[in-house]
């Protein structure tokens, strides 16, 4: 590698936005570098007790050590450390490239859109959501993700459309009950003749327990994961009226890998194109480096944020469509209140969030 003086003074060119997140995600060391860096931002250390912190050899990180030298995220001296700053204008540049508009295509501006039945939700998709998306629910802990995603799932068996529901974080029970919560029972979809809900139960496997439902596979065996949603969606009496339901993402990055959940979420977002169903998922964003999260972001069609904030008068949510490929959306920060019963709801003007 070249001396650290010798690279600062070398002109180098910005990357495409596609280039950004290969040099920063193009390998799993890379990313488990990116989340070592980000969880120790003080570390100065060698590249062996590196390797070793990582339980990697030092030859495996070498190259992508090399990578992200040349981005200016760390410092090659003797020793190797975090570059906050840098990583914060990464950061910051990776934000903007995804916030910027693109132009619609004409199929994107005629393709059908429906309401979700979710009043904020609709609120902020004034137009609807276009059919066969994938969308990502993505926020920060006790903001209701998964409030969300059952209430999304619902009011679409309320509105006639079949669901498949890949349960990585709960057991399904626990999934049917928070529905009952919300005035949809589940036992109504899933009779012989009539079934509309189905389950993969996932959260089985991880805790050591014999599922009891008609799709189950482990979360870590991705390839087979994939062959399980492609059965469940074909077996529904309408793949295109289906709505995939998965929490969460942040499961599958964890137990899996980056790289292979990445390939995993390519794929499947390929079936779901292909039997123009619709998929929500979620993801814990303060689990991940923003590059991971960025990169995650770049793949699907839409996404829903939500973030909590502590105010003198308690716990403050707010929401947000920061995408939609091939929608109108709103962008501002909307306050929002949570009630098991009801899910996610606008407050009263007088009410506390």
């Amino acid at each position: 590698m070249l001396p650290l003086e010798t690279r600062s003074s070398e002109r180098v060119e910005r990357p495409s936005k596609a280039e950004l997140i290969e040099k920063l995600i193009g390998s799993e060391t890379k990313a488990e570098l990116l989340m070592f860096f980000h969880e120790n931002p003080e570390s100065t250390d060698t590249v062996e007790e590196i390797a070793k912190r990582i339980h990697r050899s030092s030859k495996e990180i070498e190259h992508d050590l090399a990578d992200l030298v040349d981005l200016g995220l760390i410092h090659e001296v003797r020793i190797l450390s975090y570059n906050k700053a840098r990583d914060q204008e990464l950061q910051r540049e990776i934000s903007k490239r995804l916030t910027s508009p693109s132009p619609l295509d004409e199929a994107e501006k005629s393709a059908s859109k429906e309401k979700t039945g979710v009043g904020i939700i609709d609120e902020l998709l004034p137009e609807g959501y276009p059919s066969s998306s994938v969308v990502l629910v993505m926020g920060d802990p006790a903001t209701g993700k998964t409030t969300l995603l059952v209430q999304l799932v619902a009011e679409a068996l309320r509105s006639g459309k079949n669901i498949v529901y890949a349960s990585l974080d709960d057991f399904p029970d626990s999934v049917r009950g928070s529905m009952r919560a919300m005035g949809v029972d589940p036992a109504g979809y899933q009779t012989e003749g009539r079934k509309k809900l189905s389950f993969i139960d996932c959260y089985s496997f991880l805790v050591g327990v014999k599922s009891k439902e008609q799709y189950s596979e482990d979360p870590q065996r991705l390839s087979d994961l994939s062959i399980v949603v492609s059965k469940a969606l074909s077996e529904t009496s309408n793949p295109s009226n289906t709505l995939l339901a998965m929490d969460s993402m942040t499961t599958l990055l964890q137990r899996s890998g980056v790289r292979p959940s990445f390939d995993f979420l390519h794929t499947l977002v390929a079936k779901i194109r292909s039997c123009k169903a619709s998929c929500v998922t979620s993801l814990s964003r303060k689990a991940f480096h923003p590059a991971i999260i960025a990169a995650i972001q770049d793949k699907v069609d839409g996404v829903i944020e939500m973030k909590a904030e502590d105010t003198k008068d308690g716990l403050a949510r707010y929401i947000r469509v920061s995408k939609m490929r091939g929608a109108r959306h709103v962008t501002a920060w909307t306050p929002y209140s949570r009630d098991p019963s009801l899910g996610l709801i606008i407050p009263s003007r007088n009410a506390v969030l």
